[in-house]
């Protein structure tokens, strides 16, 4: 338990760090999108098979 409050420290932290740098803000999004995207293809190529 204590290590999953620890946890939960260091990404909140981290999530005000982004939030407050619109570089870091973009980069996060970026990454997010290219996951999403990535995704969706291997989605689409389980359907076909």
């Amino acid at each position: 338990m204590k290590d999953d409050t620890e946890q939960q420290k260091k990404l909140a932290k981290l999530a005000a760090k982004i939030i407050s740098d619109r570089q870091l803000l973009g980069k996060l999004t970026d990454k997010v999108y290219e996951l999403m995207k990535e995704d969706l293809q291997q989605q689409k190529e389980r359907i076909k098979n």
